[in-house]
């Protein structure tokens, strides 16, 4: 696995994904478990994931990052900016922790943290959106914690694999209400995150 570190946090780091990523992102990406806020129905093929990981380096309207726990060196998910809107400054962004005994251990937030460091210090944007099914409360609260606030709800507007229908809810964090979060980060690190 790499040392490549993009941007380091103090129990996670975010790096590029590598073709040598591949085996542990496609065995993630057919368990079902691991999927079910990601919607995905359909198997995924090694070759797949691997014109997927090489297509990263293709475009600058898409970052995705592994998550790595730095202790272990150990990839324990992904991060991403998705469609980035160049003239208006806006992006949305995903976040999954795979394995599922580290969820709720503030990687995700951490890992977010560094995520909204890029997209808004180094590449200037405005907002970022974030879509969640109504039922991930993880994933709500952990967006809050990083200063996303809910915007809207879609009713009913996602089937979920167990064919049952959920609302999708819209989050939306701006540059100016992440930056006192990002100051007090720096000064406290990311455990003021878990509180």
């Amino acid at each position: 696995m790499s040392e490549i570190a993009f941007r380091t946090g103090t129990d996670v780091l975010l790096r590029p994904l590598e073709r040598t990523d591949v085996p542990v992102l496609r065995r993630w990406m057919n368990d079902p478990e691991t999927t079910r806020y990601l919607l995905r129905t359909f198997p995924l093929m090694e070759k797949e994931e691997e014109e997927w990981v090489d297509g990263l380096s293709k475009t600058k309207n898409n970052f995705v990052f592994g998550i790595i726990r730095k202790k272990e060196k150990q990839l324990i998910g992904s991060i991403g900016l998705h469609n980035i809107h160049w003239p208006h400054r806006t992006a949305t962004t995903g976040t999954w922790i795979c394995d599922k005994s580290l969820r709720g251990h503030g990687y995700g937030t951490e890992a977010k943290m560094l995520l909204l460091d890029f997209a808004f210090n180094a590449l200037d944007l405005y907002a970022i959106l974030s879509r969640v099914m109504a039922h991930n409360e993880q994933s709500l609260a952990y967006g809050k914690k990083c200063g996303y606030e809910e915007v809207g709800r879609i009713p009913n507007w996602i089937r979920t694999q167990d064919g049952k229908r959920c609302d999708e809810v819209l989050l939306v964090v701006t540059q100016e209400r992440w930056r006192p979060l990002w100051k007090q980060y720096l000064k406290d690190g990311v455990r003021m995150l878990d509180t």
